[in-house]
């Protein structure tokens, strides 16, 4: 935890000229187990407000979130616990969602709350290199990709306990 506060501290702390454009990617938190379209469970809601506690100082403008329920519920309670802007997204709409982080987003810190089967395309179309799946199972990976002007991406994963 001590790791993760210093490397949100020292991510506050660059400006837009040495970060054009820091995303932060994380899985929608735990849902229920039925329904086409499910809602987030007990847990996914615990979850949801620990990821914006972990993110209080990361500086993040806009949540961008899918239009899945559970997706949607997950922006929803970072959004508001950061007081940031929010948008929202197609489920498959990776390319919609590049072009709105290049496009919209440039200098800005954006947290994108996607899923399983889209988070390897969003952190590839990002610069990143190719990320073992996640498992069905697993809502607690968080990546950091951070473009500076002319460079290659950094890029940090990050687990929550």
């Amino acid at each position: 935890m001590i790791f993760a506060a210093a490397l949100c501290a020292a991510l506050a702390s660059l400006s837009p000229a040495e970060a054009q454009e820091m995303v932060f990617v994380i899985r929608h938190a735990e849902k229920e187990t039925t329904g086409a379209d499910p809602h987030l469970s007990d847990a996914g809601r615990s979850r949801a407000h620990d990821w914006a506690t972990f993110l209080g100082n990361a500086g993040i403008d806009t949540v961008i979130n899918t239009d899945a329920t559970r997706s949607r519920e997950t922006g929803e309670i970072i959004a508001t616990s950061l007081d940031a802007d929010r948008a929202e997204i197609p489920m498959t709409d990776v390319t919609g969602l590049v072009d709105l982080l290049d496009f919209d987003h440039a200098a800005d810190r954006v947290l994108v709350v996607a899923h399983t089967e889209t988070i390897p395309t969003i952190l590839q179309r990002l610069g990143a290199p190719e990320i073992t799946p996640i498992a069905a199972d697993d809502y607690a990976n968080m990546f950091v990709v951070v473009v500076a002007d002319g460079s290659a991406p950094s890029v940090v994963h990050l687990r929550m306990p």
